[in-house]
C-alpha cells in the first residue's frame, strides 16, 4: 500500500518536472520569436524554475535511494544475526566500515585556488570584478568573487590532469 503512495507521489514529481520543462520550452521559444525585457523574465523565471525543480527531484531520489540501501543493510544484518551466523562484534566491525567515511569521499577542507589562463575567463572575470560604483563596492567582495569563480571553474572542468600548456595537434593519416 505504502509503495503505491510512493509511485504516485513520484509520478505527481515526474509530471510536475515535466510540465516545468514545458513551460520552459515555451517560454524560450517566445522569447525568440518576441525578443523584449518581459519574454526575457518569463524565460529566466521558467529556466530557473525548472532547474530548482530538477535539483530538488534528485535530491529526493538520492534520499530515497540512500534510505532504501540502508534499509536493505538492516535487513540483511537481522537476517544473518537471526540465523547466527554473525556475532554482535562482528556486526558492529561490518557497520564501523560501512559509516567511516574512506579518503576518496572526504572532500578537502582547503581546494587549492589554481590560477587559469583561459582569456575568455580573464575578461569575465575582469568584467564582473569591476565596480560600478567605487564608494559602494568593497575589496572584500571582489576578491571573494574572484577566489569564488575560480574555485567553479576548478571544480567543473571537464579534464583534471592535462597540463595548462599542452598543445593538441592534429595528426594526419
Amino acid at each position: 500500500m505504502s509503495e503505491d503512495i510512493s509511485k504516485s507521489s513520484d509520478d505527481d514529481l515526474e509530471d510536475h518536472l515535466w510540465d516545468e520543462f514545458q513551460n520552459c520550452a515555451t517560454s524560450t521559444t517566445l522569447l525568440y520569436k518576441n525578443p523584449s525585457w518581459q519574454s526575457l523574465q518569463k524565460a529566466a523565471t521558467a529556466t530557473t524554475k525548472l532547474y530548482k525543480s530538477g535539483l530538488d527531484l534528485k535530491k529526493r531520489g538520492f534520499e530515497k535511494g540512500y534510505l532504501s540501501g540502508r534499509q536493505s543493510l538492516a535487513r540483511e544484518l537481522f537476517t544473518f544475526r537471526r540465523a547466527r551466523e554473525l556475532s554482535v562484534d562482528d556486526i558492529w566491525k561490518l557497520i564501523s566500515k560501512v559509516l567511516a567515511p574512506t579518503d576518496n569521499d572526504r572532500i578537502p577542507n582547503n581546494p587549492q585556488q589554481t590560477s587559469t589562463d583561459d582569456p575568455a575567463f580573464n575578461l569575465f572575470q575582469e568584467a564582473v570584478c569591476l565596480p560600478l560604483n567605487t564608494q559602494s563596492v568593497e575589496p572584500d567582495e571582489a576578491t571573494e568573487l574572484t577566489s569564488f569563480l575560480s574555485s567553479q571553474v576548478h571544480r567543473h572542468r571537464k579534464r583534471f590532469h592535462s597540463p595548462p600548456n599542452f598543445t593538441w595537434k592534429k595528426q594526419r593519416k
